[in-house]
């Protein structure tokens, strides 16, 4: 099997000779021990086209030596991993990290939700990539004070999530949100359990293409 598209292939050529159109992983030989653990499981092979594909979008729109430096800590960092989890894991913190570069956010789309209670919310979407979405969610609650006076909190979640049915979760310790897509321009987002978000902020609300 051969991923055309590959992030963690550039160790394999080298780590100072990093682009986005590196050569891919061939998982019938694979190059480490880690690259061995991506090529058996589908979820970290779809994080690492995406991985590849706002890496290269990054280097477009943003400050290609920063974005050129932090995928080589990031390489690092994946390499030494041990298990499947701490792979997921670093796969997951990259793609929440470019997924807020210039360039992420034009290769994502984006979607918008105000209500009135004070929130508004962002909601950017890549994929899905073999059946997984990489999502950044996130509001800001002005409250009554306004934000002249500083009553500004914010807070939100990065994850990348199976897509099943038009129907998303992610989970951050007790709190559940889920999302539903209702259709191409507008986003559900609902949540339960207990979150421990920045005081007035939300996430749930309708999410719209601007």
């Amino acid at each position: 099997m051969k991923i055309a598209r590959s992030a963690s292939a550039v160790v394999i050529i080298g780590l100072f000779a990093m682009n986005a159109e590196a050569a891919g992983i061939d998982c019938a030989r694979p190059g480490s021990t880690v690259d061995h653990m991506i090529c058996r499981d589908q979820s970290l092979l779809a994080r690492d086209v995406m991985v590849s594909d706002l890496y290269a979008a990054a280097l477009k729109h943003d400050d290609a030596g920063k974005i050129r430096e932090q995928q080589r800590h990031w390489i690092t960092t994946v390499q030494s991993c041990s298990d499947a989890e701490c792979i997921r894991q670093a796969y997951d913190d990259r793609i929440g990290s470019l997924l807020r570069t210039k360039g992420g956010r034009s290769a994502s789309t984006d979607f918008q939700s105000k209500s009135a209670d004070g929130n508004e919310g962002h909601l950017a979407i890549f994929g899905p990539v073999d059946g997984f979405l990489a999502v950044s969610l996130a509001s800001t609650y002005v409250g009554p004070g306004g934000a002249d006076a500083g009553d500004v909190n914010a807070d939100g979640i990065d994850s990348v999530v199976p897509l099943t049915k038009e129907h998303a979760e992610l989970t951050r310790e007790a709190c559940k949100i889920g999302l539903d897509r209702l259709n191409a321009r507008t986003w559900r987002v609902s949540q339960a359990g207990v979150c421990d978000f920045a005081d007035g902020v939300t996430l749930q609300g309708t999410y719209r293409k601007e």
